[in-house]
């Protein structure tokens, strides 16, 4: 009984099985969408962080349009795949 925790992870404890080739692809893409999910992140606070009205920011997440720009948005309409 060396598994002491309550959640089944299946047979490889949750881990991807993946040859040696798909592994070092999916690293490389891993690693391309983190830098482009950190800079994201960082214009969406210097966006949130000029604007004056707080009231306005309620509720509200900045949202990357494909043509680079940014608007405010409901958070539930600027979670998952709503694209503009």
């Amino acid at each position: 009984m060396g598994n002491t925790s309550n959640t089944y992870r299946g047979p490889n404890g949750g881990k991807q099985v993946l040859s040696i080739a798909a592994r070092k692809k999916k690293q490389a893409t891993d690693k391309k969408n983190a830098m482009k999910r950190t800079d994201e992140k960082a214009t969406a606070q210097a966006f949130r962080r000029n604007i004056n009205n707080v009231d306005m920011l309620e509720g509200k997440d900045v949202h990357h349009s494909s043509d680079g720009s940014m608007s405010l948005q409901t958070i539930k309409n600027n979670r998952g795949h709503h694209v503009t």
